[in-house]
């Protein structure tokens, strides 16, 4: 049976056999092969079987590019996987290999399961936003192209239709672009909080405004995996950047903890009452939550590093 090998930074994160026709390949959990990374789309690529071969097909296009032994794999062209190609989305690296290679995966017991990586990752700002054109006063009014010639030279009319100008022509370039002011990466700040009740989101002030937009753009999504190990990351590196490590302990059922970094430099900086009560929010339901918040190690050449995990509960 074919197998896929993932790989990330050397590291052999899991073996999955194809036992299936068909596998979807994206970011989300309800994909066949998920990848967690933001660079990963949420339908990046699909295998399935043809006539006894697997074929390859990339589905995210130039948002998100696939790779198949270094070479650009061209958006909906199938491409026939061989024993040995390597895939690469994102930071993952794929590899195919067929029944008589593919390595049998050592059964090892694990009583704890720990799910994420610690990382801290600053906002991007957002894009500009520019205020709506008005029309100079000196300049004479564009209204009085539409009067007879007779009118047109008249001083005294042009500045009179100047007052209706300067009202309606902003009112005019925005309902030319009012898919815009719905957009949150492009309405004005002052659109997000009213976005955020229409929608029926929570919207804390005191977030940057990029984490406003990132919250925006990702909120619907995200609520489809509410209650869920995935929704609770997504929903942590969303609003304040921060990766979470998630273990879980079979002898003590319904519970969770949830290891974060303790703060972020720069707008970033929250408190840890604010990420416990935002983790309580979006952690499983009827689940034991406890957060902990570790020490951000030291920089290369320390003498003596920080220990992985010297936290404290919150």
């Amino acid at each position: 049976m074919a197998q896929l090998q993932v790989r990330q930074r050397g590291e052999v994160l899991r073996v999955l056999p194809l036992e299936m026709r068909h596998l979807s390949i994206g970011r989300t959990p309800d994909n066949g092969l998920p990848l967690r990374d933001t660079s990963v789309a949420v339908r990046h690529a699909e295998i399935t079987e043809e006539g006894g071969v697997l074929l390859l097909t990339a589905l995210a296009g130039d948002q998100a590019l696939t790779y198949v032994n270094g070479q650009r794999l061209a958006a909906h062209q199938p491409h026939r996987l061989e024993h040995g190609d390597e895939i690469q989305i994102g930071p993952f690296t794929v590899a195919f290999l067929t029944a008589e290679q593919a390595p049998r995966p050592a059964e090892a017991a694990r009583p704890r399961v720990v799910q994420g990586e610690l990382g801290a990752h600053p906002a991007h700002p957002p894009f500009p936003t520019y205020p709506a054109h008005v029309p100079p006063r000196t300049a004479p009014s564009l209204y009085t192209q539409f009067l007879p010639p007779l009118f047109q030279e008249s001083e005294f009319l042009s500045r009179y239709l100047k007052i209706f100008e300067v009202i309606w022509e902003p009112l005019q370039v925005r309902q030319d672009h009012l898919e815009a002011h719905f957009d949150a990466r492009l309405a004005p700040p002052q659109m997000l909080p009213w976005m955020a009740q229409w929608l029926g989101v929570p919207l804390d002030p005191h977030w940057p405004e990029a984490r406003q937009r990132a919250w925006m753009r990702e909120a619907v999504s995200l609520y489809r995996w509410r209650g869920t190990r995935y929704g609770l990351t997504r929903a942590l590196e969303t609003v304040y950047g921060l990766s979470p490590v998630l273990e879980e302990d079979p002898s003590q059922p319904h519970t969770l903890e949830v290891r974060v970094l303790d703060s972020l430099d720069g707008p970033d900086t929250a408190n840890r009452e604010a990420i416990t009560r935002f983790v309580h929010q979006h952690a499983p339901a009827h689940t034991r939550v406890t957060v902990t918040f570790v020490d951000a190690p030291e920089s290369p050449g320390a003498d003596e590093p920080a220990p992985p995990f010297a936290g404290t509960p919150a």
